[in-house]
């Protein structure tokens, strides 16, 4: 383990939205018994870097090469939703990066491109919202064929379904526009999650690696360079665009796109417990304590025997069977101290302080976007976050979204805000030398709109198909 540097809510017949919630409801409720039983069974475990394969090791002497620099490659099969081969070009590369504390560290990315043979155009750092830190739940296992959904015996729970397989139809819309697609293992090697600033030098370092990666053909410090996260890919998106300038101040960053960045961890954390989306809390606190030895510490007086199996089983399992697992459970009957006392220790407020977005302007243009009703990435939280970067000079495309949304407003987010985001990538990507100035801020419904309905017949639907069957 390690320890961060500082840094950073009608009744009856007049009311079928509330039935449909209650039966969606009890349908979780009941898949949640019948995983917890196999939850319960599965042997504990702590979450560690992939030692199994020699590719995730940096060779020695790595620590005096520059950021960026591609220590390792191998052609893989990369796979649609864990499952379907696709017809693309696609390498691992293992690159040197930085850590938390700014010193040597090392990095996975899976590089994709269309199968067409063309130059790219573009390249996407499509930052996967991982929200995990078993090695299993990586990006670079994930998207290689072979990757199973379930699986009984392991550490974690029997769901090895990842949401980066569910990511797919981004990756391959952005594959679909002709640009080559960067998706990293945001956590490095040691797969970590929440780690301040870091995860922002692995998206950029990646960006970097790829462009030093002669198979790619001509990808260069003139290629226009696009972000897009969402949640905890959106955490890692406002990091890389925060240190971009200091960083990697050479990458020509046309935008960068995030979604649903949880500007306040502490509201998330309180609002998420007991609430549907309870195993993002859970997998949250698994990542601090892997993080901070103090905030282990301090965790192990106070957590019951229940708690630390459940804790070490969503170290140990990918989101969506924490999911499941802790679906509206509520953490004060796994702490022998209220969950609010826990929050306002001085230990607790440190931690995480330090992980707070939104103190330092970036200067690339950025499209955000974050549901209005989100219970984790409070609006409030995220009209903040925004103000304060429009004050400080960014150009901020601002969408406060107004969606239907059934038992969470963030999970729903994160497929209807989508189509919008990209829209505003590929106008970023098409006019990278006229970037927007100010601020444009709107209350409003994107996935109705124009720009977010055309890209989903041939963004989505149609670069999936060709990705799968190959590109022309």
């Amino acid at each position: 383990m390690r320890t961060a540097s500082s840094g950073q809510p009608g009744a009856g017949r007049a009311n079928p939205g509330r039935k449909r919630r209650t039966r969606v409801a009890a349908l979780v409720l009941a898949v949640t018994t019948a995983c917890a039983v196999l939850v319960a069974v599965a042997t504990p475990a702590v979450a560690i870097p992939n030692t199994t394969d020699a590719f995730y090791l940096p060779p020695a002497g790595y620590e005096s090469t520059e950021p960026g620099t591609v220590l390792r490659s191998r052609p893989i099969t990369a796979a649609a939703l864990q499952l379907i081969p696709m017809r693309v070009r696609a390498w691992q590369l293992l690159y040197r990066t930085t850590d938390s504390n700014g010193d040597p560290y090392a990095a996975v990315t899976t590089i994709l491109m269309p199968d067409h043979g063309r130059p790219a155009t573009a390249i996407l750092s499509y930052d996967s919202m991982i929200d995990a830190i078993a090695p299993n739940c990586m990006p670079s296992q994930v998207l290689r064929t072979g990757a199973a959904w379930f699986e009984l015996g392991g550490s974690g729970g029997p769901i090895t379904l990842s949401t980066t397989a569910s990511e797919t139809a981004m990756i391959a819309a952005g594959l679909a526009q002709g640009w080559a697609v960067s998706v990293p293992d945001l956590g490095g090697v040691e797969n970590r999650f929440l780690t301040p600033r870091e995860p922002g030098y692995v998206a950029l370092d990646g960006v970097r690696a790829a462009e030093n990666f002669a198979p790619l053909g001509p990808i260069g410090a003139d290629t226009p360079a696009l972000f897009w996260g969402y949640s905890g890919g959106g955490i890692a998106t406002t990091w890389a665009a925060q240190v971009q300038p200091s960083y990697a101040p050479e990458l020509n960053v046309a935008g960068m796109a995030i979604g649903a960045p949880v500007p306040d961890f502490a509201a998330a954390i309180m609002n998420g417990n007991g609430s549907p989306v309870a195993g993002l809390v859970a997998v949250g606190v698994a990542a601090l304590r892997q993080d901070s030895p103090e905030f282990a510490e301090m965790l192990d007086g106070i957590v019951t025997e229940e708690g630390q199996q459940l804790l070490a089983a969503a170290a140990a399992s990918c989101t969506p069977q924490n999911l499941v697992s802790f679906a509206f459970r509520d953490f004060d009957s796994l702490l022998t101290e209220p969950l609010q006392q826990v929050m306002s220790a001085p230990l607790t407020q440190r931690v995480l302080a330090e992980r707070a977005l939104g103190d330092t302007a970036p200067t690339a243009p950025l499209y955000v976007y974050n549901a209005v009703d989100d219970e984790l990435s409070t609006i409030a939280s995220a009209d903040q976050f925004v103000d304060g970067y429009c004050a400080a000079g960014t150009s901020v495309t601002y969408r406060r979204d107004v969606i239907a949304s059934v038992v969470s407003a963030h999970t729903f987010e994160w497929g209807l805000g989508a189509p919008a985001a990209f829209a505003w990538l590929k106008d970023r990507a098409a006019d990278a030398g006229l970037p927007p100035t100010g601020c444009d801020i709107q209350t409003v419904s994107t996935p109705t709109t124009p720009a977010a309905l055309s890209t989903l017949g041939p963004d989505y639907t149609g670069g999936l198909l060709a990705a799968i069957l190959g590109h022309r």
